[in-house]
């Protein structure tokens, strides 16, 4: 089984991909690891997007299967181990991927929080820093109370989410930017999650290979299911 928990710390915020994007597929190696009482988890996969399209994440460790996620929330989750294939359909799931796809966003620079459903509320200058203070539209709905972006130069650095006592509940530092026809994008994502008792979850992604053109002659941008897979529970896929 893909384990309920570890699918969703492979997701992140998804954006929609912006129309003046010059090139049509992108790709990129990304490493994970991922901190949780005191044991180290590493995830590796290689993600291919084609812009308008769909993103194909092939996850080679610590086991190997390819997720392929559309605009419209459909998402295949397919194990080529034992030819297995499971479906979802969720319209929430069309704004959850993978962080390579925030920084196509028009938002970008606000870490697409408006289409989350905040509201910018302040405007900070701290020397060549930019401090924005977002709030949710509707707080009795939101587990959060407000959240903080800071840029420089126009790139976001830092990001942070409060709970509705104040309380930080998750950091998230971007790093080490590179720059593409394009896109501009930081190769580090460090996120630092608190739970209840204080305890911290420390994840980190590290982007390598991050390609417009000169892509292999098998790359799988257009990745379908075979035909033969059996078709089962995303609960009940082998581990």
């Amino acid at each position: 089984m893909v384990r309920s928990g570890l699918l969703s710390s492979l997701f992140c915020v998804l954006c929609s991909p912006i129309a003046l994007f010059a090139q049509q597929r992108l790709s990129a190696d990304v490493t994970t690891r991922q901190v949780v009482n005191n044991k180290m988890l590493r995830i590796e996969r290689q993600l291919y997007y084609t812009v308008g399209g769909d993103l194909v994440v092939h996850y080679t460790h610590p086991q190997e299967y390819y997720m392929k996620t559309n605009r419209l929330g459909e998402v295949l989750i397919y194990q080529p181990s034992v030819n297995e294939v499971a479906m979802l359909q969720d319209k929430a799931m069309a704004d959850q991927s993978e962080v390579f796809m925030l920084f196509l966003s028009p938002d970008r620079a606000n870490l697409n929080l408006t289409r989350m459903g905040f509201v910018l509320q302040k405007v900070e200058k701290q020397g060549r820093r930019v401090v924005k203070t977002f709030t949710p539209t509707q707080l009795e709905d939101k587990i959060y109370s407000k959240a903080v972006v800071v840029t420089e130069q126009d790139r976001p650095i830092f990001c942070a989410f409060y709970d509705r006592s104040d309380r930080v509940v998750r950091k998230t530092y971007y790093s080490d930017y590179t720059t593409l026809p394009a896109l501009t994008f930081p190769s580090r994502v460090t996120q630092i999650a608190y739970d209840n008792a204080g305890d911290s979850t420390i994840r980190r992604e590290e982007y390598k290979n991050i390609r417009t053109a000169g892509f292999a002659a098998d790359a799988p941008f257009d990745f379908h299911v075979p035909a033969s897979a059996r078709r089962v529970s995303p609960f009940k896929m082998q581990q």
